[in-house]
């Protein structure tokens, strides 16, 4: 994990090629699965946005979110963009600007590298981004842990 004041970065590898990867993040039934998220929409597609509903335990349970969908370039990157963290005090967001996160997919012996990024916090709220920092740097922990169970359960 590679983490500064304004994005973390967490790399994994996955035994299974970048085909099955690729889907897991962009195909929607396996990314509320591993994502634990529900939602109506049915695709991902660039310029897209998408509403989420958080099923994590703990505080974000039921949380409300939107996802941007910004790039998909098959089998190599998907990103989006979002605003980061629980919004525990109901805080009008719509002047804040967003965080990017990228999944990036390479090829490695016997299987594919995977990276998260998420970059932009330095220009979020200065009264939300401590906590939303670290909220989101545990929380791509638990997000990696997830996919790698996914996949090693999907392969």
């Amino acid at each position: 994990m590679v983490s500064s004041l304004h994005s973390i970065s967490r790399s994994t590898f996955i035994r299974a090629p970048r085909s099955r990867v690729w889907r897991a993040l962009t195909e929607m039934g396996e990314f509320r699965r591993w994502f634990s998220v529900e939602t109506a929409e049915a695709a991902f597609v660039p310029g897209a946005r998408l509403r989420g509903v958080s099923t994590h335990e703990g505080p974000c349970y039921h949380a409300e979110f939107f996802l941007d969908v910004v790039e998909m370039v098959p089998e190599r990157t998907f990103s989006w963009r979002w605003h980061p963290g629980v919004n525990l005090l109901n805080e009008d967001l719509s002047e804040e600007p967003m965080t990017l996160v990228t999944f990036q997919l390479e090829d490695a012996e016997g299987g594919t590298l995977v990276t998260v990024t998420e970059s932009g916090f330095d220009r979020l709220f200065a009264g939300r981004r401590p906590r939303v920092f670290e909220e989101n740097e545990e929380g791509w922990k638990i997000q990696i842990a997830a996919l790698e169970r996914h996949l090693g359960e999907a392969a």
